[in-house]
């Protein structure tokens, strides 16, 4: 891995502008990120097949699984690449790497110079949650942790069909947001750089010269030009995710939840997430569940909560 071409990782809670930033980068004549790989962790298990990936078997070990393992949605790892299994093994046999990370590397450069870029990047939301280890894996790299208001987060979250839940998608905002920045915050800072949604939709050219300065890059005007370009297309199965990307930034995707959420559901996130929008810098509005409801709440957890406690103690005693 070469230090002057470090790869870069964007990463976040889902629904926070990661496909937006992946989409603005890889318009750079020198970046290249193709869609989610999601295969980085759960590879990785399969160290002990590679070994140190000096022999043609090992190699082939590795290409064979990223072609039969789904990512999502019954997509499969290689077709990111873009690569035949020709270029792929040319690509390991070149490269010579003697780990994972160092296989995994090979393939992505390859991919890139292929779009004729020299630098590669990541979009894989939940990676936030490993920034530890892939910061380790790959000693150089740099991440860019999206962050949005959680009630944004929250509100799209349910409208995507991730939930039908906005508390169950607070709590879920607020620990992806919390485990992201207690891994990334300890790494030095040219590794770690939180972006806000809301100043990226806001002032675009702005944050997009200062990101390109952090990444070493120098700011072109091409990459506003996302929406028109198939190059950095989404994929087929994430389209409907992401339908309002077809046209240029727009401003007003900032705070929608103002105008969307009722007075119960904004209750509800600040309610579980107060704290953390507030450190964040968010406004909160001082919504609050009304009583009834929140005893109502009360009595539900604690109905549940005995059933269970009943049904275990039946178990034991061997009549259920």
């Amino acid at each position: 891995m070469s230090p002057s071409e470090p790869p870069v990782f964007i990463v976040g809670c889902s629904r926070s502008g990661t496909t937006l930033l992946r989409l603005m980068l890889t318009q750079h004549p020198h970046m290249h990120i193709p869609p989610e790989s999601e295969f980085l962790l759960s590879l990785h298990e399969n160290t002990d097949r590679y070994g140190d990936f000096s022999e043609p078997h090992e190699r082939w070990f590795f290409i064979r699984d990223l072609q039969t393992t789904e990512v999502s949605m019954g997509a499969y790892a290689f077709p990111i690449f873009d690569l035949s299994i020709h270029e792929a093994e040319t690509a390991l046999s070149d490269r010579a790497p003697t780990d994972f990370a160092g296989a995994a590397d090979a393939l992505f450069h390859a991919s890139a110079h292929k779009h004729g870029k020299q630098r590669w990047g990541d979009k894989t939301p939940h990676y936030v949650r490993h920034i530890e280890w892939l910061s380790e894996a790959f000693p150089e790299s740099q991440f860019v942790h999206m962050i949005r208001d959680g009630r944004d987060v929250a509100r799209s979250r349910v409208e995507a069909g991730f939930t039908v839940s906005m508390r169950r998608s607070a709590r879920h905002w607020k620990k992806e947001v919390h485990t992201g920045r207690q891994a990334g915050r300890p790494l030095p800072a040219r590794r770690y750089r939180e972006l806000f949604y809301e100043n990226l939709v806001r002032n675009p050219e702005s944050v997009l010269r200062d990101l390109c300065d952090w990444l070493d890059l120098e700011f072109t005007e091409a990459l506003f030009a996302f929406d028109e370009s198939g190059d950095a297309s989404v994929p087929d199965e994430h389209a409907h995710l992401h339908e309002k990307l077809n046209a240029p930034v727009d401003p007003s995707r900032a705070q929608v939840w103002k105008h969307s959420l009722s007075s119960r559901e904004t209750a509800d996130v600040e309610e579980e997430a107060g704290s953390l929008l507030q450190a964040l810098g968010y406004e909160l509005t001082g919504a609050r569940v009304p009583l009834w409801l929140r005893g109502l709440r009360g009595l539900h957890r604690n109905t549940l909560s005995y059933t269970k406690s009943l049904v275990e103690t039946l178990r034991r005693l061997g009549i259920a």
